[in-house]
């Protein structure tokens, strides 16, 4: 994990946060369930919810620029509570690494490799993640977002076309004949899993270029892109199987057994899967980061390595200890999850921010160029001795107070016109 010199990228960013909400499309079984053939709606319904959400998230890191996640809630709250929220927020993303590590041995388990043990494919995976961890770090995660992002989109739509032949639209009849209560339950369900659990990402965004118009259209751009994916993905599976899709743990992969292109060219599923699994990777990749650097910083170590490794081992044992099986994980989703995720998600980022308005801790937004001239300013007041700077920043040596008032009198006596004002600049330059 280097040490980051350089800022991310506002648009990598972006891609980063969308692929990593795409590849929640894996758990479109815990909503799919309750709503059956409006569970696309339900995709609509957590993005609208997500747009103010997101507008929270980017509010809360444009007040502390130059601070992430901990750096806020330590400064907002204190040492000393802030320290407790901050060792809160570690067991919340070593709890997200656990439970995805385990999604992704057993979707391959289930779909590639049957035969070989879990244990084997999560230590496979998350040695793998240590690696990339270990030796890459903010820059080498997010460069592949857009690549993946983009193939995920292309192979979903392909997918889509290659199924239209077994596509009944309707399928997605009625519409809205449930009750109130399951549409309540299924959106806060998608607002909670797939798209709030991007605060992972304000643990990064103190590196990150924003750009003039803030991180509001990064953050919303990115909950955008992975909301059409995961929508299209919904639809084209009611529209397939209709309300057979609450009785699969795998609707899409179901879904892509029946594509047959030809006779030879079939087993489309085997094409999502290995996408998926790169999906989930850079998913699972990424929660281990944020996981390594929030517990760096709550304890303060210097020295990051053997931290990876005693979390990676942690989090291979307790991505079997907190569900012995999928449908335990399937239950605990739609009931535990949706109950307990918000309170990190949305009331401690929100009552954080509220907070921080009425101590008077939040400030207008700068723009980029407004950052990169304080940011030179403050480079170049460090390197040039005290008092020998001029107020422009050029490097030009300026008069004492004293000398220039003495000679702006001795001037201004024979200055009648405004050209006089600018020969006087010279003389002073002269002076000097």
């Amino acid at each position: 994990m280097k040490p980051e010199s350089k800022k991310v990228h506002g648009l990598d960013f972006m891609f980063a946060v969308a692929c990593y909400i795409q590849s929640s499309s894996l758990l479109s079984s815990f909503f799919v369930s309750i709503t059956r053939q409006d569970s696309w709606i339900i995709v609509l319904f957590a993005l609208i919810i997500c747009c103010p959400l997101a507008w929270i998230y980017a509010r809360l890191v444009e007040s502390f620029p130059t601070k992430n996640l901990f750096g806020i809630l330590q400064t907002v709250y204190g040492k000393y509570l802030g320290g407790f929220f901050c060792g809160l927020y570690v067991l919340f993303f070593f709890i997200l690494t656990s439970l995805n590590l385990i999604d992704l041995s057993e979707f391959v388990k289930s779909t590639i490799m049957p035969q070989t043990p879990l244990v084997v494919l999560s230590f496979t995976f998350l040695l793998t993640s240590a690696w990339a961890v270990f030796v890459g770090g903010l820059r080498q995660m997010v460069k592949y977002g857009f690549l993946m992002t983009m193939i995920c989109l292309l192979i979903v739509i392909a997918t889509i076309l290659l199924s239209l032949n077994l596509m009944d639209f309707e399928n997605f009849l009625p519409v809205m004949d449930l009750k109130p209560k399951k549409y309540i339950q299924a959106t806060n369900i998608v607002v909670t899993i797939p798209f709030a659990e991007i605060i992972i990402f304000l643990m990064t965004t103190n590196h990150v270029q924003s750009g003039k118009r803030g991180f509001f259209p990064i953050i919303l751009g990115g909950i955008a892109i992975g909301c059409i994916t995961i929508l299209l993905v919904i639809m084209r599976d009611i529209a397939v199987l209709g309300n057979a899709i609450s009785l699969f743990s795998l609707p899409s992969f179901e879904t892509l057994r029946m594509v047959s292109v030809t006779q030879t060219l079939s087993r489309m599923e085997i094409v999502f899967a290995f996408i998926l699994i790169a999906l989930l990777f850079f998913k699972v990749t990424w929660l281990y980061y944020v996981t390594v650097i929030s517990a760096k910083q709550f304890l303060r170590f210097q020295d990051h390595r053997r931290l990876i490794l005693l979390i990676g081992a942690s989090a291979i044992t307790s991505s079997f200890i907190l569900y012995p099986n999928f449908l335990v994980h399937n239950e605990s989703g739609q009931k535990i999850i949706p109950l307990v995720w918000p309170i990190f998600e949305i009331i401690l980022p929100l009552v954080t921010l509220i907070i921080a308005k009425f101590r008077g801790m939040t400030r207008k937004r700068q723009t980029g160029s407004e950052n990169q001239n304080s940011s030179s300013a403050s480079k170049s007041a460090a390197a040039s001795p005290s008092g020998s700077q001029s107020p422009s920043g050029t490097g030009k040596p300026s008069l004492p107070t004293d000398s220039k008032e003495q000679s702006g009198s001795k001037f201004q006596s024979n200055a009648g016109t405004s050209s006089g004002t600018g020969q006087h600049g010279d003389l002073r330059s002269q002076s000097v």
